[in-house]
């Protein structure tokens, strides 16, 4: 079973969901400190001015007769507290609420005299799905004569968190926007720098750019293209040797030819001259194998359906079934010769193996892909990477009755992936192998 990871594998989205988390930890510590800031500010003023009203509404009461009592309380209401003159027992329960103790400080705080009389403070709410919070309370001012006040504008509650985490949120939400724009280019030249890094060795000469970006890029920048350097010397110089040990051995070989001319026995006569002929073959396989590995070879306009029809027209004329399918005309830059080499080896596999080949050519707007079919046995698909590789052959090619070295899947591969392809291999449902050359249209 595959395991999901939430953490990205990329450096930008790591980077980014850091940030995520950091700027999540921040809005829930900023409008949980801004929520208690708010609440302690709001209720410090709503206790003054509870302590205001009250202390002027006692003074006011307790100078005037009782029959005007009720109607001076009343004149005396705002539109932030409305006062009521109460006789007997409040309504509010006696003592002061853990909740309301801070308003409680603040009025005390604010007017020290109100200390002397009885205080009730309690903050009530409609309903448990109603937000609304208000102060309500009582002072005794004479035995069983109370002011009874209740404010109208609720105290701090969830929903003033909503708000304040509804501003805190889109600032978050801001600051996280610009931070990912601003990592995501920042990361820019590193993603240029990996994805052409991926290129080495698939296409031409890559040049990583060591003048602009980081100074940690600009030295990774510079040390690979030391490194395509280097290789490209070695390589060079392996290829080069190569090349001239293999050329080399045409004059020896040519000068056995002549020399077998002079064996007297007919059957020894043709014997030495087959395993010439297949020595000869070897070599100029070999010699096939490094020219189409060069990648830097200046390429030109390529007729692929006309090079396709030509190459099945050869082998046709010497005796193989060989087919093709495809549109009329398709152009595409390449280096003709190394193409050419490449759908020949293929056609060639098929007909050692197969006994025929059909060549189909496909095209899309961006690539364009030439298919070898036959009917022959096909290749085990766990040989698929192993075939294509440099002197490896499939178990049927190692039978003894096909001679080579192994190189012909090789020289196609090289030739796709030179052009910026690659060469696929695929068993056909009715029998047979299907070898598929793909290359970029430009």
């Amino acid at each position: 079973m595959a395991r999901h990871s939430l953490w990205p594998k990329g450096l930008t989205g790591r980077v980014i969901l850091v940030l995520v988390l950091a700027v999540l930890f921040q809005f829930l510590a900023g409008s949980v400190l801004i929520r208690t800031g708010e609440m302690h500010i709001q209720r410090q003023d709503l206790g003054r001015r509870v302590a205001e009203q009250v202390l002027i509404a006692e003074r006011i009461i307790t100078a005037a007769d009782r029959s005007d009592r009720s109607r001076l309380l009343e004149s005396l209401s705002t539109i932030h507290t409305k006062l009521e003159l109460v006789e007997g027992s409040p309504e509010i329960g006696p003592g002061i609420d853990a909740e309301a103790r801070e308003i409680a400080n603040a009025i005390f705080e604010f007017e020290p005299a109100l200390a002397d009389y009885e205080l009730r403070l309690s903050l009530a709410s409609g309903s448990f799905l109603n937000l609304e919070r208000k102060v309500i309370g009582a002072i005794e001012i004479d035995e069983d004569t109370w002011i009874g006040f209740t404010t109208q504008e609720r105290v701090a509650d969830w929903r003033l968190l909503l708000e304040t985490s509804i501003r805190v949120g889109l600032i978050a939400v801001l600051i996280l926007g610009s931070a990912a724009v601003l990592v995501r280019t920042l990361s820019a030249p590193l993603r240029r720098l990996s994805e052409n890094a991926q290129l080495i060795g698939t296409s031409g000469r890559i040049f990583f750019d060591d003048t602009t970006g980081p100074e940690e890029l600009r030295e990774v920048s510079r040390a690979l293209n030391a490194m395509q350097e280097r290789l490209e010397g070695v390589i060079d110089q392996r290829t080069q040797a190569l090349l001239a040990v293999g050329h080399d051995l045409r004059t020896p070989l040519a000068r056995l030819r002549l020399r077998v001319d002079g064996i007297e026995d007919r059957a020894d006569r043709s014997a030495a001259r087959e395993d010439i002929d297949q020595m000869t073959r070897m070599l100029q396989e070999l010699l096939e194998f490094f020219e189409t590995g060069e990648s830097q070879l200046d390429r030109e306009p390529t007729e692929l359906s006309s090079l396709c029809q030509m190459i099945a027209e050869a082998f046709d004329d010497l005796g193989a079934d060989v087919r093709f399918e495809g549109p009329d005309r398709l152009v595409i830059d390449a280096v003709h010769d190394h193409l050419a080499r490449a759908i020949e080896n293929l056609v060639d596999n098929a007909i050692k193996y197969g006994g025929d080949a059909t060549i189909t050519l496909a095209t899309d707007p961006d690539w364009a892909s030439v298919s070898v079919e036959d009917n022959g046995p096909g290749i085990p698909a766990s040989q698929f990477a192993r075939v294509m590789h440099p002197f490896e052959r499939s178990d049927a090619a190692r039978s003894g009755r096909h001679p080579g070295m192994g190189l012909g899947l090789s020289i196609a591969r090289n030739v796709a992936e030179a052009h910026g392809g690659r060469l696929e291999l695929a068993n056909r449902s009715g029998g047979g192998l299907r070898a598929t050359l793909t290359f970029p249209i430009k």
